[in-house]
């Protein structure tokens, strides 16, 4: 799959067109000389404010300079203007659960030993398909620490194109020791099974010193255990990220203090939860004010990942998807015929069975969970790469979550502010402001009053202050 880092001479116009609108404002500051302005849209921030019409957005390197309007902030001569009119400015995306190292096959316990030799390039490629897609930021929740570090760092140098990289690193489960997995390397490495709090502290240490930047826990959790993972990772500044599958085990990591609870809506599948279980869930147990692990006094930060279901009965109904010829163009040839080949029986894979039964009952939980109070937690994430579920997912998830009752406005703040603010970096990114880098996406439209626009109509993607444009029908052929 191509991807176009725009020439600016290609689709600017020159700031002479504007110079009888602009006002007199400077837009130079001591931080630094602007070199790209962005002219003429609505602004939505992502502080879910007001939006600004006819707004004007300088960039200066990788760093927003100002922000303001045609009529307050004036545009040098000399930098490059990019027209705007009639588009809508968004903070850059963020997929707050996904897997570089995961395609959508449809063994995914098989998948990474049997493509370990071609690990660096099939998540450069999944990277590359993020970034096109308007994903700007990217939290991995699970995978090869070592050569996901060494991914981050290419695209931090430069080297190759992709989001910020947010990493987990080796999962960590309850169970008998594994002695050794610290010394692994590769796709193949299974993370720590620990079974007292010294296995455990150790094992949050040893992550976060490889390289990781938030901690990821599986299983049925004894409460004493998961507190002492928790409280490691607390005491280093990172939060904790959990899957559950039940309520019981969803209810012990609220109760440890686990940060960020992931599926809760896939737990007990075919149940609903009690009035008392929603109220946990949102007010929590010991809610934090401070920190990558707070969220305004409330319970964990959720984030419900629907399209990981969701995947199996689009798949299974539209088997025509995997023969799209950019769909092809994305992996080397072995790893598109692999996924083609685990792919031709979709009802048969384990963890899709009962999806048609499933999707809707999570949908029920999702919107009762919004009416109860708990809108301000939730944030977008999709298990991007999981069985079926191709990279990338995001923006069907942002329009699940619309349906199930958050506003659009609160859609947008999902994937973009409310995830930096989740994962600890809000004063960086997640929003467009004057200081913050330049990660942002303009779209075709007004996705306040048609979400759909996120979905099919991304014109470009700015991330670190570098422009880049999608291929034709990139957009559509994902979705």
């Amino acid at each position: 799959m191509g991807i176009k880092k725009l020439a600016l001479s290609s689709l600017v116009t020159l700031s002479v067109a504007f110079g009888g609108i602009l006002g007199a404002a400077s837009a130079n500051t001591a931080d630094g000389q602007a070199t790209i302005a962005l002219v003429g849209a609505r602004l939505i921030d992502g502080h879910g404010g007001v939006p600004i019409e006819n707004a004007v957005v300088l960039i200066a390197g990788d760093k927003i300079l100002s922000v303001g309007t045609v009529d307050t902030l004036a545009v040098q001569d000399g930098i490059k203007v990019i027209n705007v009119n009639g588009m809508t400015i968004l903070p850059g995306l963020w997929e707050s659960h996904g897997h570089l190292f995961h395609v959508g096959e449809g063994d995914p316990n098989h998948f990474p030993g049997a493509f370990a030799a071609q690990s660096k390039e099939v998540m450069a490629a999944v990277a590359k398909i993020n970034l096109m897609s308007g994903i700007t930021s990217f939290r991995d929740t699970g995978g090869p620490l070592k050569e996901q570090v060494e991914l981050r760092q290419d695209i931090e140098a430069g080297r190759l194109p992709g989001p910020r990289l947010y990493l987990s690193g080796p999962i960590i489960r309850q169970g008998k020791p594994s002695p050794g997995w610290e010394n692994c390397s590769g796709a193949s490495c299974v993370g720590p099974y620990v079974s007292n709090a010294k296995e455990a502290r150790s094992a949050v240490d040893h992550i976060l010193n490889s390289g990781a930047n938030q901690i990821k826990v599986y299983g049925f959790w004894d409460l004493d255990l998961l507190t002492e993972v928790v409280k490691a990772a607390h005491a280093r500044g990172v939060g904790v990220d959990a899957d559950v599958r039940h309520v019981r085990a969803y209810l012990t990591a609220v109760e440890a203090g686990v940060d960020r609870l992931h599926h809760v809506f896939f737990a007990d599948p075919l149940v609903d939860y009690s009035d008392e279980e929603l109220r946990i869930m949102i007010r929590g147990v010991k809610p934090a004010a401070s920190g990558p692990f707070a969220n305004i006094l409330r319970g964990p930060y959720i984030l419900p990942t629907v399209q990981m279901r969701e995947a199996y009965v689009r798949a299974r109904n539209y088997p025509e998807m995997l023969d799209h010829p950019q769909f092809k163009a994305q992996y080397s040839e072995s790893v598109y015929n692999h996924i083609r080949e685990t792919w031709e029986h979709p009802g048969s894979i384990p963890w899709g069975v009962g999806a048609d039964q499933r999707v809707p009952i999570a949908k029920e939980k999702l919107r009762r969970f919004i009416e109860f109070g708990g809108r301000d937690q939730i944030v977008a994430g999709t298990d991007a790469g999981s069985p079926l579920n191709v990279h990338s997912p995001l923006t069907r998830e942002m329009r699940n979550l619309h349906e199930a009752g958050l506003t659009a406005m609160e859609v947008i703040q999902s994937a973009t502010l409310r995830a930096a603010e989740m994962q600890g970096v809000s004063d960086v990114v997640g929003s467009v402001k004057a200081g913050k880098y330049a990660d942002l996406v303009i779209v075709d439209g007004d996705p306040l009053q048609d979400m759909s626009v996120v979905e099919h109509r991304i014109v470009l993607i700015i991330k670190n202050g570098e422009v880049f444009q999608p291929e034709k029908n990139f957009q559509e052929n994902n979705h």
